[in-house]
């Protein structure tokens, strides 16, 4: 019987080691990259933007019943007061 000695794979060949070290490092790259989003504080509001004024026109002068449920409550927990802006 002849047995063979094989010498030691080396350590970046393991499959396993990349399953230990690999998922926790995604892991930890994703949220870094999600830090960095949230760190750069939010996204800016747009002024310009017509179809959004008209359609909050449309909003403010339709029927009751046709208003969105959140201008319904709205409504609904101010009592139907008209606050103006300063």
């Amino acid at each position: 019987m002849k047995t063979t000695l094989t010498s030691p794979r080396p350590w970046w060949k393991e499959p396993y080691l990349w399953l230990v070290v690999g998922l926790p490092l995604s892991a930890v790259v994703a949220c870094v990259v999600t830090a960095v989003y949230i760190l750069r504080g939010p996204d800016r509001v747009v002024v310009e933007d017509r179809l959004a004024r008209a359609i909050a026109q449309e909003i403010i002068g339709a029927e009751p019943a046709s208003q969105p449920a959140l201008v319904g409550r709205n409504h609904s927990a101010t009592g139907g007061a008209q606050h103006v802006k300063p």
